[in-house]
């Protein structure tokens, strides 16, 4: 492909904290197309500045909140989502905000095109696109694969990107989008997850990270928070004496990260290893032979596409029960919220290898990954 094919495009990739997700996946699809047309500009763009208290407040700082800590407050505030008034609060709350600079942002970085990854700022950069140039191309990219809130498709007008048949559904007959400004896409998915390793690989990795090569190892992994119910689920694993071992990443939760240490010391016989934040999730996927985790999109698709079994213990209300209906239906794990039945399914699954070589064949499922397909439709408009 010609280098200067796209020299005079500007894109801006516009999101938010709530959740890895979102950056995420703006990131994978930022490395896919400089990969494909380095002639390319992009913008990567926190909604919010520093200064915007009440956006942050009212978004990133409640959404984590609510998820994580006050439990039933998530469900409330994503049954009020579905209705056009409560959107029209929040739509409002955020353009207070923020229009001005998103449209001060739009003209002095020369914009032509707009990628939205957060439903809640899809309307202000609408809103700022029509003030300053009304041909900048907007598209929305909605990163909850199969279930979502309603106010992804807020704007009826816009063009939506989504990764499954079952969400564009919903965005058409639910909330009212015409079937032609939403097509259905591969997820986007970093290319390091992309390549499932072989057992040789597998041992190799095992033997970097300090892990017993000859016992079978299951990853606890949940995001920026940690995984809920990890404690319970180790105190299981010592209890019952599991022969089996155990990674665990907290993520930015010292207080987990520091019992987790203290047990560790306590129970040597338990082969725990304890890990923060990580910039090698995909090494310690590929070396586990079974992974625990909550329904996070990024997470579970991560899990699906190097063939690892994973156990799903919990998921945000609505948001991520698609996540987790995909892996039940598709028989490439299980939902399980009690930590002795998670054990006790552990156990059965490592009980024998014709057991765990039963699990893994049916986590083969077929995922269109391939990025370059919203390269090319972005590209081309």
């Amino acid at each position: 492909m010609d280098d200067n094919t796209n020299s005079d495009r500007r894109f801006m990739f516009i999101y938010l904290n709530t959740g890895n997700g979102h950056i995420a996946q703006a990131r994978v699809l930022r490395d896919a197309m400089l990969e494909y047309d380095p002639s390319v500009q992009i913008e990567m763009q926190n909604g919010f500045s520093e200064k915007e208290h009440i956006s942050h407040k009212l978004l990133e700082k409640s959404y984590g909140l609510a998820c994580n800590y006050i439990h039933g407050a998530w469900p409330v505030i994503y049954g009020l989502g579905k209705y056009p008034a409560f959107q029209k609060l929040v739509r409002y709350s955020i353009k207070f905000q923020s229009l001005g600079r998103l449209k001060k942002l739009i003209r002095e970085k020369k914009i032509t095109d707009v990628v939205s990854f957060h439903f809640a700022l899809s309307p202000s950069i609408y809103d700022a696109i029509k003030a300053v140039d009304k041909n900048i191309r907007l598209t929305v990219i909605a990163t909850d694969p199969f279930t979502g809130p309603h106010a992804w498709f807020y704007n009826k007008k816009l063009d939506y990107i989504v990764y499954s048949e079952e969400f564009r559904q919903f965005a058409i007959k639910e909330c009212k989008v015409p079937p032609e400004n939403v097509r259905v896409m591969p997820f986007l998915l970093n290319k390091k997850y992309r390549t499932v390793v072989s057992d040789s690989e597998k041992l190799a990795l095992r033997q970097k990270f300090g892990f017993d090569s000859k016992k079978k190892l299951v990853l606890l992994a949940g995001g920026g928070e940690g995984l809920p119910g990890t404690l319970k689920i180790i105190n299981q694993c010592i209890l019952h004496k599991a022969d089996f071992s155990v990674a665990v990443v907290c993520g930015r939760n010292k207080p987990l990260r520091r019992s987790l240490n203290i047990l560790a010391k306590a129970n040597s016989r338990l082969d725990l290893h304890v890990f923060g934040f990580v910039d090698f999730m995909d090494s310690l996927i590929k070396m586990s032979d079974l992974v625990v985790s909550k329904a996070g999109a990024s997470t579970v698709m991560e899990i699906v596409s190097l063939r690892k079994p994973v156990i799903i213990n919990t998921y945000i209300h609505g948001q991520e029960l698609g996540d987790m209906r995909f892996v039940v239906r598709n028989k490439a794990g299980f939902f399980i919220r009690h930590s002795a039945d998670i054990f006790r399914k552990i156990n059965e699954i490592f009980s024998s290898d014709e057991s765990y070589r039963s699990c893994t064949d049916r986590c083969h499922l077929s995922l269109d990954t391939d990025v370059s397909k919203i390269v090319k439709y972005l590209l081309e408009k």
